[in-house]
């Protein structure tokens, strides 16, 4: 399984390595290969290691290479062209061409062309691909070309046995009391989480915003200050200081738990067509969310009460308030198991090693 470092990606890094710990406990021989997200030269210097692998999973995600995505223009061709066995490539996201993107005419048209030509260099490269989502299936099938059967559905692992600790004393430790509704992650416009605190004032509790702006994931951290200057300002302009706290700082794992432990709620105010890997997180705590409508959470809505989707941008407070209610949170907690019992990565590892046989 090929992923990039720990030290470099904590997202897909800290995931491969559960899946690579449960597969093997399937009584497959899996290793594997890490390089430094953003260096291309990392990869490529590799690439001779992965020739006698009967399968090559690749975790793909289009900008992890650096550069814009291009340097998988060569990667790609070069696993295709002198690879033994088969490539299994899971791709992380997959962007309709429907998406519209910040930025300028320009900047959109020119991800929508590298999305075009790296999607259809994958279908081309690989023997079967992996979605998390059935919707990515879709995209890919109707929009890029990829043969159905060449495309495997299989969730998102949830991590299992995770440092949880009591709400309590989670909240305590914080220096928090009362209800907890957490926005925590790589927090982007994408997030939307100025959605959240423009409505701080009706929601009227302890809405966490927490991020570390110098995370290895974050590739442009001017960006990353100007987008947390500008909810700041939401806050102070509205004064909603008591009602919003930032925590700005490194997350390490221990603590990224202790938050999860604290929060009643996560909230997760998305735009656009991406997907979100804390859900996963919040499934493992227990942790019922509030989440936007968009595709993502529109299909886990469909088949888990775990989660209550906004209809619009002014549901948060009612949603939060009706989710909040015992009634309903215990239902959704009890939801949140039951995805974690269909979902966790224990089991999806089943699905990944009739995969590997498969090829």
């Amino acid at each position: 399984m090929v992923f990039p470092t720990l030290a470099s990606e904590k997202a897909i890094s800290i995931y491969s390595n559960y899946l690579l710990e449960n597969i093997r406990k399937k009584d497959i021989n899996i290793e594997g290969m890490t390089y430094t997200a953003g260096s291309p030269g990392t990869f490529l210097k590799k690439l001779g290691d992965l020739y006698n692998y009967d399968v090559i999973h690749l975790q793909h995600e289009y900008n992890i290479l650096g550069w814009y995505g291009t340097p998988f223009f060569l990667v790609l061709p070069l696993l295709k062209l002198f690879k033994k066995g088969s490539l299994v490539v899971t791709m992380h996201t997959a962007p309709s061409q429907k998406e519209k993107f910040k930025g300028n005419f320009l900047k959109n048209w020119m991800r929508k062309i590298l999305y075009i030509f790296q999607n259809r260099l994958i279908n081309w490269a690989s023997d079967s691909v992996v979605v998390h989502e059935k919707f990515y299936r879709d995209v890919l099938v109707k929009e890029y070309g990829f043969s159905r059967d060449k495309i495997h559905h299989i969730p998102q692992g949830v991590p299992e046995n995770m440092p949880l600790i009591d709400k309590k004393k989670a909240k305590k430790d914080l220096n928090l009391s009362g209800p907890v509704y957490l926005m925590i992650g790589n927090l982007t416009h994408d997030n939307g989480s100025d959605i959240v605190l423009r409505q701080a004032g009706e929601i009227k509790k302890n809405i966490l915003f927490v991020t570390n702006p110098n995370a290895v994931n974050t590739r442009n951290k001017k960006k990353m200050t100007d987008w947390i200057n500008f909810n700041k300002s939401i806050v102070e302009k509205n004064n909603f200081q008591k009602f919003v706290r930032f925590d700005l700082k490194d997350i390490p794992n221990p603590l990224w738990w202790k938050y999860l432990s604290a929060a009643d709620l996560l909230l997760q105010p998305y735009r656009g067509g991406i997907r979100s890997g804390v859900f996963s997180d919040a499934m493992a705590s227990k942790t019922p969310v509030i989440a936007s409508n968009i595709k993502f959470f529109n299909e886990m809505s469909k088949n888990f009460g775990c989660l209550m989707v906004a209809n619009k941008e002014g549901e948060y407070p009612q949603l939060i308030k009706q989710a909040m209610k015992p009634k309903n949170y215990l239902k959704m907690q009890k939801e949140c198991e039951r995805y974690l019992k269909l979902n966790g990565v224990s089991h999806l590892a089943e699905d990944y090693k009739k995969l590997y046989l498969n090829q």
